[in-house]
């Protein structure tokens, strides 16, 4: 798989960043970036890289007008041009060339530092690398497209059923470090998963290669998807536990037919940040894979666990010791937007019941239910405990 200019924007990796000429070049794949604030060394450019400037005279057309012919002879993936240090916006000469032979050129925003963009994007440039080493993703993906044009098999039927979308796409990765990875595991992961979803009244469909599987969903309407992510982050869990092996999913949802690949990139995004973050079992949306990135940031200092540990250590300690279940009664409470009813539901107990237990943890944890702010501080806490520390 590789690293393409789009995916800049598509994933928006560099926030305020947008592709202002050569739009219909952006499939250019990235092989590595080069930073240059002068342009005096041109002749040193590789084929496949992505060269970023501050445009330092490149308003001067008599000096630079033959640059994007130049770039593009030698195979460069774009242009990345800082705007807001020496020129405060892309010269109309380099758009309108850069259009003419479908060479993008990317206006980045001047908030960000040079060091973020080169980390952002040689990161991802890994991934893609690391990515494409990986046959089961490529074979899967592949799977997928034929599944597009075969209109016998079942999956197909499902896809091209309007009135089931939108569909939610999930796409679970097995991998180990140690330990050998065998079709018993995969399996036992397989059935776990499938018959949870036939358990809540959800039509799936399977695609898998090797250690990847991926599952077509068709939710119930009115099932509250953040609840489907907390059964199954006790199910990945469970797992973890049994094999010590790591189990990510990442998801996404299908709103048409047409942007089944598209959204199997987005599924595979969300379960790669996982794998960034270096935890062992856990599921990301797309939808949430912003946050995502910024606890990427967070997790490397001990004091975002320190913070997550210190707030729920109260609670978690008294569940210890009574052998209540007091945590995840909170979770949920929260999952669901402190909803009395939805948590009720969820827990299959009577609203006073919950109202207890709620008075209880306030007491133990001093969370303020009504407080905006305490309300966010228990739920960072939580999502920090389920990845990093649980």
């Amino acid at each position: 798989m590789a690293f393409l200019v789009r995916n800049i924007i598509d994933y928006n990796l560099l926030e305020g960043a947008t592709i202002a000429a050569g739009k219909a070049g952006d499939n250019s794949e990235i092989l590595w970036i080069n930073l240059m604030e002068i342009l005096d060394a041109l002749d040193s450019l590789q084929k496949g890289e992505l060269l970023i400037t501050t445009g330092y005279q490149i308003d001067n057309e008599k000096l630079y007008k033959d640059i994007i012919l130049r770039l593009k002879a030698k195979g460069l993936a774009g242009l990345a041009i800082q705007t807001g240090y020496y020129i405060s916006e892309i010269p109309k000469y380099i758009i309108e060339t850069a259009d003419k032979y479908n060479f993008p050129v990317i206006d980045l925003p001047q908030n960000l530092t040079f060091s973020y963009i080169t980390r952002t994007l040689i990161d991802n440039i890994n991934l893609q690398f690391n990515l494409s080493s990986d046959s089961d993703f490529i074979n899967l993906k592949n799977k997928l497209e034929t599944v597009l044009i075969d209109n016998s098999s079942n999956t197909n039927k499902l896809l091209t059923s309007e009135s089931l979308y939108p569909l939610h796409l999930f796409l679970l990765s097995i991998s180990s470090d140690n330990n050998i990875i065998t079709n018993d595991v995969v399996l036992k992961a397989v059935d776990k998963i499938n018959s949870y979803f036939s358990g809540i009244h959800s039509e799936t469909k399977l695609e898998w290669c090797g250690k990847k599987i991926l599952y077509i969903v068709s939710l119930e309407n009115g099932l509250n998807v953040q609840n489907v992510y907390f059964d199954l982050s006790k199910i990945l869990k469970s797992l973890t536990t049994e094999f010590n092996m790591t189990f990510l999913i990442g998801t996404s949802v299908l709103n048409s037919l047409k942007d089944l690949i598209s959204s199997f990139n987005d599924a595979l995004a969300s379960q790669q940040i996982l794998k960034k973050l270096g935890t062992k079992k856990g599921i990301c949306s797309f939808e949430d894979i912003e946050l995502f990135k910024m606890f990427d940031i967070l997790h490397h200092s001990d004091l975002s666990i320190k913070f997550a540990y210190d707030t729920l250590k109260p609670v978690l300690d008294y569940d210890l010791l009574h052998k209540t279940s007091y945590f995840e009664t909170l979770k949920l409470y929260l999952i669901n937007e402190c909803s009395i009813a939805e948590t009720c539901s969820k827990l299959f107990i009577h609203r006073h019941t919950l109202k207890n237990r709620l008075n209880k943890i306030s007491e133990i944890c001093k969370i303020d239910f009504e407080s905006y702010y305490s309300k966010m501080r228990f739920s960072m806490s939580i999502f920090i405990y389920d990845h990093f520390i649980g």
